[in-house]
């Protein structure tokens, strides 16, 4: 059965994405792509506070020395929110012809993005980690827009959405050496026309999907069945992660960019955060280690 989700949080995004719980902060973070911001809420003193950033972010992860990794549009950095001071990372990477988009760290701590084609028309898109010295490998390839990611509780699948066409793929994990093999389809969105954003995985193993344009969050099975799931009282969801110091409350992320004036006047909590308490619970993240 489908519960609904309920808004949190001060800030309105054009463009919200990349959900994250630091548990060592006691923080939940989220970011506006276009709005060129990463937001920071403190559960413990109930202050949400926003800070600027270079480039549109892709994704974002806390890192273990203090401060964010952020895959941007232009690139990877390491930034320190207080300061804003960003340091660039050389990735291999033709900018020119494709972007970051959503990434997250393994249970390692190495940081894993993938890129699209920035027309979002041809295969030229991968994935790639970044290891905890920095340096940054191609570990899959052929996609045309990377999105969520998430690992199996006992970290031997990689789950990584191909928004279009449109597939969950799964991957074989090496958590020892952080490499992937044997890529195949999970569940088919593309059969009937329909959309993978961002994810995230419960203690029980069942994948957490936002449905872009379904004003809904999916429940999957380890087999790739739908179990149901959480409505969301906007069109465009765009992720989602486990939070709070229990991992019990889901936090979902939506987007207001490109929606038409109607359509804005009738989804008028577009661009927010939302939270539903589903009654399964979340695995902790991890810092970056680099």
């Amino acid at each position: 059965m489908d519960i609904t989700a309920e808004p949190v949080f001060d800030g309105v995004c054009d463009l919200g994405e990349g959900p994250l719980w630091s548990q060592r902060e006691r923080a939940f973070y989220w970011i506006d792509v276009t709005g060129r911001t990463v937001w920071r809420h403190d559960i413990r003193t109930g202050k949400t506070v926003s800070h600027s950033v270079s480039g549109m972010p892709g994704s974002i992860a806390t890192r273990k020395s203090g401060g964010i990794i952020a895959a941007s549009r232009t690139g990877l950095s390491l930034v320190d929110l207080d300061t804003g001071e960003e340091r660039k990372l050389p990735a291999p990477i033709d900018f020119g012809i494709e972007r970051f988009n959503d990434g997250k760290c393994d249970r390692r701590g190495r940081f894993f993005a993938g890129t699209m084609d920035k027309t979002i028309a041809a295969p030229i898109g991968g994935l790639y980690r970044v290891d905890p010295d920095l340096t940054v490998t191609k570990v899959a390839g052929d996609i045309q827009l990377s999105n969520g990611l998430a690992w199996s509780p006992d970290n031997k699948t990689l789950y990584h959405n191909e928004s279009r066409p449109g597939y969950v793929y799964a991957y074989d994990y090496d958590i020892e050496t952080g490499t992937v093999e044997n890529r195949r389809i999970h569940i088919d969105f593309a059969a009937a026309n329909r959309h993978p954003d961002g994810s995230t995985i419960d203690a029980e193993g069942c994948l957490w999907i936002a449905e872009v344009g379904d004003w809904s969050i999916g429940r999957y099975d380890p087999d790739g069945k739908r179990m149901g799931g959480i409505k969301v009282p906007t069109q465009r969801v765009t992720s989602v992660m486990f939070g709070g110091d229990d991992l019990s409350t889901l936090y979902i992320t939506s987007m207001r960019y490109n929606l038409l004036p109607e359509q804005l006047a009738s989804q008028p909590l577009a661009g927010r955060v939302f939270a539903a308490r589903p009654g399964v619970k979340g695995i902790p993240e991890i810092d970056f280690a680099g």
